[in-house]
């Protein structure tokens, strides 16, 4: 798909090329943007977004990262950018009314899940897009750095502060979690033959199972 999109970019048939990205990658990045802002339905508007600001683009793309990095780095754009926006809104609601009740857990979310996706949101805003990019919408090297905005050393160093922060909140949960337990779904299945990840006790780490190929290392 990756080389159909580029050639028909080529071509300059950008709305057919919109199309083929539409339909390789709107799923993840709804669920990049759903995990980075916390709303599905905020989700479902920054994707709209993310394709119109790509139409916009297309004719300066240059092919430096791969077609899905390039997009993902538009939706984190747009999400930080949206995340300022709903920051500025609370502060004054914060100032002139009552504080909203807090969100409610996600729907059929497991206590673990739960506690991830609240440790996920208390990262830090640029360890936060690091570690979903990586391990959600399975970007690494190059791609990810490119969808970051900074080097491939800077980016692999976010991952590793936000896996180790992550790591440091959730131990007692991790701990005391069954060794198939998997967390909010980051990213398929560790491939068959590489061997997940091990706790202190030498049992599976869950948060490993739930990040996917490679675990906690970026």
């Amino acid at each position: 798909m990756e080389l159909e999109i580029t050639t028909l970019i080529a071509a300059g048939d950008h709305r057919q090329a919109l199309t083929r990205m539409a339909e390789a990658y709107s799923a993840a990045i709804t669920r990049f943007c759903a995990a980075l802002v916390g709303s599905r339905d905020d989700a479902e508007e920054l994707l709209q977004e993310t394709f119109i600001e790509a139409l916009r683009a297309l004719p300066r793309y240059r092919a430096e990262s791969t077609v899905r990095a390039w997009l993902l780095g538009i939706a984190r754009r747009l999400c930080i950018r949206h995340l300022r926006r709903r920051d500025r809104r609370a502060g004054l609601l914060r100032r002139w009314f009552r504080p909203p009740e807090p969100a409610a857990p996600m729907a059929g979310a497991t206590g673990l899940e739960a506690r991830l996706g609240l440790e996920l949101a208390r990262l830090a805003p640029n360890l936060r897009e690091a570690v979903l990019l990586r391990y959600q919408a399975g970007l690494e090297g190059a791609d990810l750095a490119a969808a970051l905005g900074v080097r491939p050393d800077a980016a692999r160093k976010r991952v590793s502060l936000g896996i180790a922060a992550l790591r440091a909140a959730m131990r007692p949960e991790l701990t005391a979690a069954p060794p198939t337990a998997r967390v909010l779904r980051l990213t398929t299945p560790t491939p068959p033959g590489q061997p997940a990840e091990e706790d202190d006790h030498g049992r599976p780490d869950p948060l490993s199972a739930a990040l996917g190929p490679g675990g906690g290392r970026a």
